[in-house]
């Protein structure tokens, strides 16, 4: 989320850093669309690591070698990447309120933008 946080600033800035949905004439993505693609790779990264996508394991059980400890890793990593995927989303949504409510320059607008992001980078590990 760092990252995605470090491009907000860049696209924040007074270069301007083309309009939320994207639409901007052939410029960089805008924040929204950079949060939101980076959102869904992370959903589709926790839906790969689902045990049932690794039919490998089943045989390592079949075999008597057992999986437990690479399904609980899976795990782990698919909740991970759930989080993250739900983080990024959510700052999505946070950041075309602030948006919708006045924009960067709106201080109050920019202070709950702000307040919904440290929020989001504290739920992280």
């Amino acid at each position: 989320m760092d990252e995605a946080g470090e491009h907000e600033d860049q696209d924040g800035s007074a270069s301007g850093g083309g309009d939320v949905d994207g639409g901007n004439g052939g410029e960089e993505p805008g924040v929204v669309e950079t949060l939101r693609s980076h959102s869904a790779g992370w959903l589709l990264l926790a839906e790969r690591m689902h045990p049932q996508q690794h039919p490998a394991l089943d045989e390592l059980d079949e075999l008597g070698t057992g999986s437990e400890t690479l399904r609980a890793a899976l795990d782990e990593f698919r909740q991970q990447a759930l989080l993250v995927h739900n983080a990024m989303s959510a700052q999505a949504r946070a950041y075309e309120e602030m948006l919708e409510a006045g924009g960067p320059d709106d201080p109050e607008a920019y202070e709950n933008y702000r307040q919904a992001t440290e929020f989001l980078n504290d739920l992280l590990p």
